[in-house]
């Protein structure tokens, strides 16, 4: 869980238990986590399912909220307290990493024609404004996008013209078993019914098509470990005044067991860290020193071990009928 901003408070209730529903195994007794966000004169606040590991917030806003967050501002918006990507607009950064989007697609190409046998039609849902998918149309595919931002898809088709869809992950978009291959990067986190999306990605995949899930997985640091039996020992809990991008909270362990529940075969899944000049330290000196430090220890053992990154790359086949 990245903080744009927050404060720590005293709190109650840490640890225990409250009612709900886990979006992946149907347990009904969630334990409380020491986080939780403030949303329009509302608690949302962290949970983690004793059963299986999931980490959400409960409650989660509204479909119509949610399509409210991914307005203009979602992408153009660069405020540390209130923007969804700290000092560098999300459009503005994408339009400048031509030469890393260009190598991260390519990558992302040599793994799925050697899985595959070779290109064919590549869907990414939540493309955002399309540069990635152009990057996959410049390599051969034949493609298709879905984003739920009618300003994303504006930009994708005026300035790239891309075909995207608008709308959320929901079945009559794509026809079944149209599609060889599905990405969705950055995308499983912000969903409200990831298990239900899943579903329906593997529907409009042919049998034998591939899927590409790429998160976020905080959690998964030394530092956010460390960081969470602190405020659990002192009773403190980190308040967050930023709207609620990240539903939900991926380990290695969660992000697996979810698409397997969706009916994939998970055949890759690599972690990664994210590297230290990408890192949002907006804390006191002393607490971003002792996060440099642990993210450095965790480059080198997602690298060498595969375990301990903030970065998760999925593989996942549709079994052939």
């Amino acid at each position: 869980m990245r903080a744009q901003s927050g404060k720590l408070e005293t709190v109650s209730g840490s640890g225990g238990l409250v009612t709900g529903l886990c979006a992946l195994c149907g347990v009904q007794a969630l334990r409380v986590m020491p986080f939780r966000y403030e949303f329009k004169e509302r608690r949302l606040i962290g949970v983690r399912c004793p059963g299986c590991g999931l980490v959400f917030i409960d409650p989660r806003p509204s479909d119509d909220e949610l399509r409210e967050l991914y307005a203009e501002e979602y992408f153009t918006s660069c405020s540390d307290t209130c923007g969804a990507h700290g000092r560098t607009p999300y459009l503005t950064a994408v339009e400048d990493a031509g030469a890393e989007r260009e190598a991260a697609a390519e990558r992302l190409d040599a793994l799925l024609t050697r899985a595959l046998g070779g290109r064919g039609r590549l869907l990414e849902l939540g493309c955002g404004p399309g540069y990635l998918l152009a990057e996959f149309r410049r390599l051969g595919w034949e493609i298709g996008g879905l984003e739920i931002s009618s300003y994303a898809v504006a930009h994708a088709r005026e300035h790239l013209g891309l075909e995207i869809v608008c709308g959320d992950i929901a079945p009559g978009h794509f026809p079944g078993g149209s599609a060889d291959a599905v990405i969705m990067g950055d995308v499983l986190e912000h969903l409200p019914r990831p298990l239900d999306s899943l579903r329906t990605v593997a529907r409009w995949l042919r049998p034998g098509g591939m899927l590409v899930v790429a998160v976020p997985s905080t959690l998964n640091l030394f530092s956010a470990r460390l960081g969470l039996l602190v405020y659990r020992l002192t009773r403190r809990s980190k308040v967050l005044r930023i709207p609620p991008y990240h539903l939900f909270e991926y380990t290695p362990d969660t992000l697996r067991r979810m698409v397997t529940a969706a009916g994939f075969s998970v055949i890759r899944l690599r972690q990664s860290a994210v590297p230290l000049g990408r890192m949002g330290l907006r804390g006191r000196w002393a607490e971003n020193a002792g996060k440099a430090a642990l993210q450095v220890l965790a480059l080198g053992t997602s690298r060498l071990f595969n375990f301990g990154g903030d970065r998760l790359l999925l593989m996942a086949r549709r079994p052939r009928d």
